[in-house]
């Protein structure tokens, strides 16, 4: 547990370091297993709370996870659970005999970035802007002459 692998902290240093970046969630995870920080060395040894931490590192649903992943994870559980509801609202959708109803949206899924909305075009060049900007007002005055 001592040496460092690949130019990385090996052991107790990399272990002091991945508390020091998540501690809070790493003490949630201990005291779900009965344990505390307040242990080590004690009731808790060094290599149990590197086991204990690289096994929560992968394991959906704890703390360390979401922590050390940075976002939620999700099992293959939550996934279908997702697809379902999914299904279910196009199914009711469907069903509504609404023709202007809007499709229904995507369950939010964490990975999946939402789509930004977007306002007007591309940049204009600073040349055209003049032209573009007096064919807006032209635009402008031939709607108020057709009204």
């Amino acid at each position: 547990m001592a040496g460092s692998v690949e130019h990385r902290p090996g052991g107790i240093l990399a272990l002091c370091r991945l508390i020091d970046r998540h501690e809070d969630a790493i003490e949630y995870d201990l005291l779900n297993a009965g344990y505390s920080l307040d242990d080590l060395g004690n009731s808790l040894s060094w290599r149990h709370l590197w086991v204990l931490t690289r096994r929560w590192q992968k394991l959906p649903g704890t703390a360390t996870c979401a922590a050390v992943q940075g976002r939620e994870h999700w099992g293959v559980t939550e996934q279908l659970q997702a697809e379902i509801i999914d299904l279910l609202n196009i199914a009711n959708w469907q069903r509504a005999g609404r023709k202007h109803a809007a499709k229904p949206k995507r369950f939010p899924r964490p990975w999946e970035k939402a789509k930004a909305q977007k306002f007007g075009s591309d940049p204009i060049p600073v040349s055209k802007f003049d032209s573009w900007w007096d064919g807006i007002g032209q635009r402008r005055k031939a709607r108020k002459k057709k009204a």
